[in-house]
């Protein structure tokens, strides 16, 4: 038997057990070892049969695996690009109640790059009514998952200057800012505003995420409001697209 074979029942060549994931460990080690950096050119199909002595088929069911993996992807006009040093896992962030909120808040850790008081411009405050202060304490980091560090997402915070939280312990990052904010002030969460929408990750985003800059990217806008009416808080969390999936439950009202 060659090393593939013709297949009588399906017509399509078998790869020998083994053989195209030898080739997808071999190929993402070197992606770690940043012989691909993020964000280059990886080799053709035909450049890494040559380099392998190996079918066609055999090289697609590899590099197959190393895109489940979140490690290189196909871009129109440049071919095939490397998107993550190690495989991404996506989020998948499930909302049937505010509780959805907290667990996410739980399994995720804040990297703080910047913090201050900044005015809150019409980009920011704009898919919101009846927002109306515009003097705003705001936090910005990168977000991780709290398992394993593997960068998730940009996240900025934005929590009007009347609200502003303790500094110390939003540094802590042992609770969300949302959760300071409303025992410090003695409010009530009454409910979460939030709009998705699809966009490109900007290069300086992209180096820091180890992702594709430009690439396809998802705008997660949240606003929380207080029993009192006020607005005490807006986020906005920048995904890569691969990283992140809402998982909601609909119910019929009664």
């Amino acid at each position: 038997m060659t090393e593939e074979e013709v297949s009588p029942d399906t017509n399509r060549r078998a790869v020998p057990a083994g053989r195209h994931i030898e080739l997808a460990n071999e190929l993402s080690a070197e992606i770690r070892s940043t012989a691909y950096p993020v964000g280059s050119r990886f080799p053709t199909e035909p450049e890494l049969q040559r380099r392998f002595n190996v079918g066609r088929h055999t090289i697609r069911e590899a590099l197959k695996i190393l895109t489940e993996q979140g490690l290189i992807g196909r871009r129109r006009k440049t071919g095939t690009v490397v998107l993550s040093k190690a495989p991404v896992s996506p989020y998948v962030h499930s909302l049937r109640d505010i509780k959805g909120l907290l667990d996410f808040a739980n399994s995720t850790v804040l990297d703080i790059r910047h913090e201050g008081f900044a005015s809150l411009s019409l980009r920011n405050s704009g898919d919101f009514s009846g927002v109306e202060e515009r003097r705003w304490f705001r936090i910005a980091g990168l977000r991780a998952t709290r398992d394993d560090l593997a960068p998730l997402c940009w996240s900025e915070i934005m929590v009007p200057e009347r609200f502003a939280p303790d500094r110390s312990e939003v540094r802590r990052g042992e609770r969300a800012v949302y959760e300071i904010v409303l025992a410090q002030f003695g409010l009530r969460l009454e409910y979460v505003e939030q709009n998705v929408t699809a966009t490109r990750l900007p290069a300086q985003l992209a180096a820091m995420l180890e992702s594709e800059a430009d690439g396809p990217a998802l705008l997660v806008k949240r606003r929380y409001v207080a029993h009192t009416g006020a607005t005490f808080e807006i986020s906005h969390n920048l995904y890569p697209a691969d990283r992140y999936s809402i998982h909601s439950v609909i119910r019929q009202r009664a």
